[in-house]
């Protein structure tokens, strides 16, 4: 089977290029390294372009699946920068539909899509919407907080990430942490939020490919356990050994509540857990790779 894979040298794509190559599909990866870093798929890809998919680009015959992870995905950025969240996310999706032959179309969206509370969840929901209408067939993946690393493929960028940033301060690069917010309606006062392993995403997206499209108007990945900022930060310690410093700051526009799976979706196995998420995001940054 040959599969294109659309923020192929990305966090999520490195690991999910990792994981088919091992399957052996045959790979076809794009990306434009818009962090000005890259993980390197020289290893698990048959062929990489520099392709941004909200611009002309040429199409190498058909895909028996397309994996679209090319997107904007920052939400203090995306309330600076609507259009281009609207572009990148609901325009560029568009124009793969438009252009890359496939009955199997498999979408990143988000979590955020239930609470609109910014342009980056108003953005995938529209991408969305382009999908259902215009897909021949489709598997929409609302993704909670993906963290955790296969110990070589990361986050690339600056830190957003609650796991990162901890493993960071852990690690002794940041001196403290910001807690935004800690009056929340929430047992502790703090966001809650689900989170899955990348490894376990990766494998349910490669489950998609296999098993082909669901056509339901999404499917969940996280774990069906909700996690406050307070919890996470507790968990970092115990695994690590190394207590994070703590400041409260003010709330930021954009966050939710609270954010839970409600129904993991079928093509989900969870084997890791949010000990081994923040344990390996540690050992990622303690042995200096950035």
């Amino acid at each position: 089977m040959k599969v294109l894979v659309t923020g192929a040298t990305g966090y999520i794509g490195s690991h999910v290029c990792k994981l088919l190559k091992e399957h052996g599909y045959y790979i076809d990866a794009w990306d434009t390294n818009i962090h000005g870093e890259h993980n390197d798929i020289s290893d698990y890809v048959n062929m990489f372009e520099k392709v941004d998919v909200t611009c002309p680009f040429a199409v190498h015959g058909t895909y028996d699946a397309v994996v679209h992870l090319a997107g904007r995905s920052v939400v203090p950025q995306s309330l600076k920068e609507p259009t281009e969240y609207y572009r990148v996310n609901a325009m560029g999706t568009s124009n793969m539909l438009d252009k890359v032959k496939t009955p199997n179309f498999i979408f990143a969206s988000t979590s955020s899509a239930w609470e609109m509370a910014s342009p980056y969840a108003r953005s995938k929901v529209a991408a969305e919407d382009i999908i259902k209408e215009k897909a021949d067939g489709y598997t929409i993946f609302r993704f909670f907080n993906v963290s955790g690393t296969d110990g070589s493929n990361r986050q690339l960028g600056d830190p957003t990430h609650l796991i990162r940033v901890a493993a960071m301060a852990a690690a002794g690069k940041f001196a403290e942490i910001s807690i935004y917010g800690d009056n929340y309606s929430t047992r502790d006062g703090t966001c809650i939020r689900d989170y899955i392993h990348v490894v376990d995403l990766a494998a349910a997206i490669v489950n998609a490919v296999e098993k082909g499209p669901t056509n339901t108007p999404y499917e969940c990945l996280g774990s069906n356990t909700g996690y406050s900022v307070l919890e996470v930060l507790d968990t970092m310690d115990k695994v690590t050994g190394k207590p994070i410093k703590r400041k409260i700051a003010p709330r930021r526009e954009g966050d939710a509540v609270s954010s839970v799976v409600d129904e993991l979706s079928e093509y989900a196995t969870l084997t890791k857990t949010i000990e081994d998420m923040c344990l390996d995001q540690y050992n990622l940054e303690i042995n200096n790779i950035r």
